[in-house]
Parts: C-alpha cells; sequence; structure tokens
C-alpha cells in the first residue's frame, strides 16, 4: 500500500505522512483481530497459566501487535525518505511528530479490534463484520460531524478518533510543535487506553 501510494512524486511532506499513518491504523486493527483471536479457547486457557493470569496473556498480546507496528511506522516514514518523494526539505520535528501520529494511531487500531476478538465475540461474522464498520466510520468521523444536526454532533466523540490528528496536521507548518494542535493526540492516546482497560475488564470477567 506504500508502495502504491507513492508511485508518483513530488509529495508533500505532511499531508503523505497522515495519510499512511491511517493505513497503518487499518493494518494494525487487523493484525490486532487476528493475533488475539488466533488461538482456541482451550490453547489459551493454557497460555494463561504459563503467562500468570488473563491481563499478562492479553498485555502480551497486544505488545505483539504494538512491535510490529512499531516496525510499519519505520517503513511508512522511511519509505519516501530512502526513495526521494519528497521535494520540500525534512526537518527532525516533522518526522517525529509524523511518527508519534502513526504509533498513536496504531495504538488506537489495536484497542478497537480487541474488542472485536474472540475473547469478546464468539461469531466470526459479528467479529469482521463489526471491525470492519468501526473502521470505516471511524475513517469518515469528519464527514459525519458535518451532516449531523448540532445537538447530535456530541456523538461524534464515542466514535474512534483516528482523524482527529489529520486536521490539525493539515493545518500544521511544519516549523515547531508550538504551532500543533496537541489536544487530538492527546484524545486518541487517552480514548486508546481507555478501550484497552475495558477490555482487560470485559475479557477477564468473560473468561
Amino acid at each position: 500500500m506504500i508502495f502504491i501510494f507513492y508511485t508518483y512524486k513530488p509529495n508533500p511532506i505532511i499531508d503523505s505522512y497522515a495519510v499512511t499513518a491511517i493505513i497503518v491504523y487499518i493494518i494494525s486493527a487487523w493484525l490486532s483481530l487476528s493475533i488475539l483471536s488466533i488461538e482456541s479457547p482451550v490453547h489459551r486457557g493454557v497460555l494463561s497459566l504459563h503467562t500468570g493470569g488473563w491481563n499478562r496473556y492479553y498485555i502480551s498480546k497486544i505488545i505483539s501487535v504494538v512491535i510490529i507496528a512499531v516496525f510499519l511506522s519505520f517503513y511508512a516514514i522511511l519509505y519516501p525518505i530512502v526513495f526521494s518523494m519528497f521535494n520540500d526539505p525534512l526537518t527532525v520535528t516533522i518526522v517525529t511528530i509524523s511518527f508519534v501520529n502513526h504509533m498513536i494511531l496504531a495504538i488506537l487500531g489495536v484497542s478497537i479490534a480487541s474488542f472485536f476478538s474472540r475473547a469478546i465475540m464468539t461469531s466470526s461474522i459479528n467479529s469482521f463484520g463489526g471491525l470492519t464498520l468501526v473502521i470505516v466510520l471511524s475513517i469518515a468521523a469528519l464527514g459525519i460531524a458535518q451532516i449531523l444536526p448540532l445537538p447530535l454532533k456530541f456523538l461524534t466523540w464515542i466514535i474512534p478518533p483516528a482523524t482527529a490528528t489529520q486536521t490539525a496536521l493539515y493545518h500544521w507548518n511544519g516549523d515547531s510543535v508550538s504551532g500543533l494542535s496537541v489536544f487530538p493526540f492527546i484524545w486518541i492516546v487517552l480514548y486508546s487506553f481507555l478501550l484497552l482497560y475495558l477490555f482487560l475488564t470485559l475479557a477477564k470477567r468473560m473468561r
């Protein structure tokens, strides 16, 4: 997907990294769903005993996906640099913020997918269908917010904020962090960790 995205050049730096962060978000969600659902119930029970409990079992799975996401994010950041896909000069600030954006969206994808794993859902149709629907809604959140009447706009806070950082990045000139709105980044982190906490609580109770 990264290769196809950069089939032409030159590309805008910040906008391109904002798009590839969404790609990493989607891939991380599907990786999380696969890794959390790969074992049978009996196998999961055995592994939980070996790891010292259900929380450690699920946290180790989540960490595994995050580690993969780190490599995916590095690839998404370095590919256009190595192959000179940008005409404008890169700065450490732009690269750092872009990498952070990739990682927090990857963690968001992992946290969303955890709710659709076999730890919570037994039906594969509900699992894959539900995750697909939520991913589509999260990407379309900005458009949904525009068409909702004012009394219902609060509903957009429930939708996963996958595009929350996009607007902030599109309006950022890349000169310094002080010119970037950091609230969307903080909101995604809080949203992700709240979901992960709820997932661990529900998964443990359902055992």
